[in-house]
């Protein structure tokens, strides 16, 4: 029997309740989108950063199609920027963080910069941070501290000094501390409120020995207590959440693969986790990696342009019980009752009509798991593996006051909206609107392909790596016996489709 499949891309979409995604080139430079969020009105803000270090925020509507994009102005004080998240504060605002590059005694000097939005995306307010004076600093994390109050994270790039400052709604700043070692390298990069307490996650560095490390401070900034942890390898915990009475701590260090551990308020740790590092480099990878569902349940993705994966967690177990592959590299997962959306940026370069895009990012929505399942992802199960408890010692940075963040005024300067492509898969390649009929998808032999003459084709696997070349048979078929189960990247002329190889038992 003839098995057929008209690609899922072509579906039409029928309205908000179908999935989607929208995938948005840049019509000029690569693009490397990092943070996502829904505002009131049914936008999506997304920032990231342009080839040459050019910070933008893209405004995107309900169907995520790309209907402007921004950048900061560029002047004799300011060359490049570098936007790393955005966080939403209400239905009508939200805080961008990351770095902007500006004039300083004898050269430039990175600082860090949050810029304040409404749900167009319009300037309300930005603030510059440092860590101290000619020194290069980033807005590591942002965090909603009360409705009318946010707390700023800033780290130094290269030194061991970071700060924190509360700042309220309005630009206004409380207060700033400065957090120091006598150390070759301390960077605190992600903190979480639990109960009365804040706690933040970093990495130190004593003379090449790594550690994890662990703060917990009260509300006004001042240590409560101060942890690391050493490993076997070079940890650094990019990000924690809270999760009931525990916090989840995300260490993606450099080695083979990325852990979640967890640890009680009293900074013990009570379960490690190791999951399989997907092939890619750091800057590649999810910042923030962790997305809380509710308080017991959350997302913990990585991966890079070839493809990613995505955990769907119970913090109980801290076992998976869903995981989605994702042909691209998973950015953020905003995940409610009723829809989950996802941003991600990749996989590499597409080719259209002969022609190389530059990277691109995409917006997926679906109702349901399941109905991101049916559509874009299949789902795929391997346990993380169990890991030995790190050891936990006692540390103490120097605390101080520090610099309060100073008042910016440079406008966005508007962009034309980048090219849209509303197809369903986040691939490599391009889509042409004509009909491309194949199938079974998934196949087991044999992939049949509707075409009228032996045609060029390439298999590629989620790594880049070519398996398989060479020429449809007269009557269509290409042989997949010999493949391993798994999804691939099926490159026809200069379109490119998604299929899995799925063996009978």
């Amino acid at each position: 029997m003839k098995f057929y499949l008209l690609f899922a891309g072509l579906i039409p979409l029928l309205g908000l309740a179908q999935p989607w995604v929208n995938r948005t080139y840049s019509n000029l430079y690569d693009v490397q989108a990092r943070s996502m969020v829904e505002m009131g009105n049914g936008n999506f803000l997304v920032t990231g950063t342009q080839a040459f270090s050019n910070g933008f925020l893209s405004v995107h509507n309900a169907t995520g199609a790309c209907t402007a994009t921004y950048f900061l102005s560029q002047s004799a004080l300011s060359s490049y920027s570098d936007f790393n998240q955005i966080v939403k504060m209400n239905d009508t605002m939200a805080i961008i963080g990351g770095k902007i590059s500006l004039a300083g005694g004898p050269g430039e000097v990175w600082k860090g910069i949050t810029v304040a939005v409404n749900q167009q995306g319009a300037v309300i307010w930005m603030l510059t941070h440092e860590v101290s004076s000619l020194t290069d600093a980033v807005v590591r994390d942002i965090e909603p501290y009360s409705d009318s109050t946010v707390l700023v994270l800033s780290a130094g790039i290269g030194t061991p000094q970071n700060t924190l400052s509360l700042v309220k709604i309005d630009g206004s700043v409380l207060w700033t501390k400065n957090y120091d070692v006598n150390e070759t390298g301390f960077q605190l990069n992600d903190l979480c409120l639990a109960d009365s307490n804040m706690y933040v996650c970093g990495t130190l560095n004593q003379a090449g020995n790594y550690a994890g490390v662990l703060l917990c401070l009260e509300n006004s900034g001042n240590i409560i207590d101060g942890l690391k942890y050493n490993f076997n390898t070079q940890p650094d915990f990019v990000q924690l959440i809270r999760q009931g009475m525990n916090l989840v701590v995300a260490n993606c260090g450099a080695s083979s693969s990325q852990s979640l551990l967890k640890i009680d308020f009293a900074g013990n740790v009570t379960d490690h986790k190791s999951f399989t590092a997907m092939m890619a480099t750091p800057q590649e990878q999810a910042l923030k990696p962790l997305s809380k569902i509710d308080s017991s349940h959350f997302w913990f993705y990585n991966g890079g342009d070839f493809g990613s994966l995505g955990y769907q967690m119970n913090a109980l177990s801290m076992l998976p019980y869903q995981v989605i592959q994702h042909v691209g590299n998973l950015q953020t997962i905003l995940q409610q009752d009723t829809s989950i959306r996802i941003l991600s940026s990749g996989p590499i370069y597409g080719i259209k009509s002969q022609e190389i895009m530059q990277k691109h990012y995409a917006l997926t929505s679906a109702d349901t798991l399941e109905g991101l399942f049916s559509f874009c992802t299949y789902p795929s199960n391997e346990p993380p593996t169990n890991q030995m408890v790190p050891v936990k010692i006692n540390f103490s940075p120097i605390l101080s006051q520090g610099n309060t963040p100073n008042p910016l005024n440079y406008p966005f300067l508007a962009n034309e909206a980048w090219s849209n492509e509303p197809f369903c898969v986040e691939m490599l390649g391009g889509i042409e609107e004509s009909a491309v009929v194949f199938g079974p998808n998934p196949c087991d032999e044999v992939l049949k392909i509707e075409v009228q003459s032996p045609f060029e084709y390439s298999l590629f696997n989620l790594d880049g790596m070519i398996v398989q070349s060479g020429q449809t048979n007269a009557m269509g078929y290409i042989d997949t016996h010999v493949l391993p189960n798994g999804l691939y990247l099926l490159i026809l002329g200069d379109r490119a489709y998604r299929i899995q190889v799925m063996h009978r038992e």
